[in-house]
């Protein structure tokens, strides 16, 4: 079966058809549904190679990862993945995925775009100042970045609010009778951590309150162990009676610190902690005795996917918020927060 063939068959023109099944935006609806359907009763199947050289486009996305072998188990990594790979595969594009040592990534860069075999790119993990963000604004290419810096309003984006949040969970605890409290961070060499910890500091200065009401430790990156280890190091003052995680990850591994402490969350102390909804992830007592901002990681892998393909299809660049829900352990009072968020 051909193209000419399932024109033919359809009474539809080469163009047509083509332009159908590659997602052109001048092709209605019920007429791309018509020959998608049609494509697959017939087994039709487009020969990649023919359109890339009508089209000009390889329908491949380059995914460029450090060389970093704890990352690819880390279960934030997997989840943004399951997302890219699920969009990706709903829309007909392939995802090239290499990893590079640091000082190797920009030779990728430079090496996809130069030869043209992928239509754009997702960035993930952004840095201040990253020379990433600058190379592909200026190769003028299709890209999306997992996150946002000081250009974001020159490129696509998906994230979620993590000054918002951040700042809202910082008043929740104080408003809840916390006078001190430990924030576990992730790594802040990049800007989702960076951020987290700029809005707890500026919710207490908005509150009055002195820097050292919070005790600040962060880990590197994966996490991995250091919810634990730091939850251990933050159990050493003892007028600390809540602690605020940068991930549910790092906050289940607190949790174990705090019982072998003696320490029982919901009673002796306040967990709250950012919950990006790590699918495989056990929650001790289901999460019942945490509080959560959720937002789904594998959600923002779609949007990634569908942002670069919404550029290579010359539509307006944009960016976008994934939704956040707070979920209240029971007895914390909402009112510092109520009117600012959204509740599960």
């Amino acid at each position: 079966m051909t193209i000419k063939d399932l024109a033919a068959e359809l009474g539809l023109s080469i163009t047509t058809i083509s332009r159908a099944l590659n997602g052109y935006s001048d092709v209605g609806e019920e007429t791309r549904k018509r020959v998608v359907e049609a494509a697959r009763r017939l087994g039709y199947t487009p020969n990649r190679n023919a359109q890339r050289l009508v089209t000009k486009r390889s329908h491949s996305i380059a995914w460029v990862q450090s060389d970093d072998d704890n990352k690819f188990v880390d279960p934030h990594f997997v989840e943004v993945m399951a997302g890219v790979l699920r969009e990706a595969r709903l829309s007909h594009y392939d995802i090239v995925m290499t990893s590079e040592t640091p000082e190797r990534q920009m030779a990728a860069y430079e090496r996809y775009v130069s030869d043209g075999s992928v239509d754009g790119f997702i960035v993930d993990l952004p840095q201040p100042g990253d020379p990433r963000i600058d190379f592909l604004l200026d190769a003028g290419v299709p890209f999306v970045v997992h996150g946002r810096e000081g250009s974001q309003d020159r490129y696509g984006w998906v994230d979620v609010d993590n000054y918002g949040n951040f700042y809202n969970l910082t008043r929740l605890i104080v408003s809840n009778g916390h006078k001190r409290f430990a924030f576990i961070n992730g790594d802040e060499r990049f800007l989702y951590a960076l951020t987290r910890r700029r809005a707890v500091e500026d919710a207490l200065r908005d509150l009055d309150l002195p820097h050292d009401t919070c005790l600040y430790l962060r880990g590197s990156h994966p996490m991995f162990e250091a919810g634990y280890q730091l939850t251990e190091l933050a159990l050493g003052e003892p007028d600390i009676t809540a602690f605020l995680y940068s991930s549910v990850l790092l906050a289940v591994e607190g949790h174990s610190a705090l019982g072998r402490a003696g320490r029982e969350p919901g009673r002796d102390v306040m967990i709250a902690a950012m919950n990006d909804e790590l699918q495989y992830l056990h929650l001790p007592n289901d999460g019942e005795n945490m509080t959560f901002v959720r937002s789904s990681l594998r959600a923002a892998g779609r949007a990634l996917v569908a942002e670069v393909i919404r550029q290579c299809e010359r539509k307006k660049r944009s960016g976008t918020l994934i939704p956040s829900l707070f979920d209240l352990a029971e007895g914390v009072d909402p009112a510092a927060i109520g009117d600012k968020v959204l509740f599960a």
